[in-house]
């Protein structure tokens, strides 16, 4: 998104990067009457976030979109990219809600499909039992590049 100052009469324009991903609706409109266009969903995520891995640009916000669309999984998830040699190894550590222990094929199969299909990429999965993977305070880190400390 680009937030540019239009009412400006004896200044400069100046455009400001806010390097935030947005989706524009097209056809909300405000409760309140006025004609502004609306963002669908918010702010979806960050252009500096996305990173090259396997040689495919990766947005993390996509892979948060994916674990969080499957009931069967919580919403903490980790995300692990390393390097094996030249190739770059994700992985995908997720947390199974109480109770789907025995429906881990199913959730596995679901997950690598939508994957496939939402960043192109394969993942090494890893199950985790509930409330075992970190709860973070305050903006929490799920993604971690370990390419470049090895």
């Amino acid at each position: 998104m680009v937030v540019t100052t239009f009412d400006r009469m004896a200044q400069p324009c100046i455009r400001f990067d806010s390097k935030d991903i947005i989706e524009w609706s097209p056809t909300d409109r405000c409760e309140c009457g006025r004609t502004f266009s609306l963002l669908r969903g918010g702010v979806m995520g960050r252009a500096d976030d996305i990173t090259k891995v396997k040689g495919v640009l990766l947005a993390p916000a996509s892979i948060e979109e994916v674990v969080r669309s499957i009931p069967e999984l919580s919403n903490e998830y980790e995300v692990v990219v390393t390097k094996k040699g030249d190739l770059d190894d994700i992985t995908l550590k997720v947390e199974l809600v109480p109770g789907q222990e025995s429906n881990v094929d199913a959730i596995k199969n679901k997950l690598v499909d939508q994957l496939r299909v939402k960043t192109g990429l394969g993942y090494n999965l890893e199950f985790h039992d509930y409330g075992t993977l970190p709860r973070y305070d305050t903006k929490a880190k799920r993604f971690k590049d370990l390419r470049h400390k090895e």
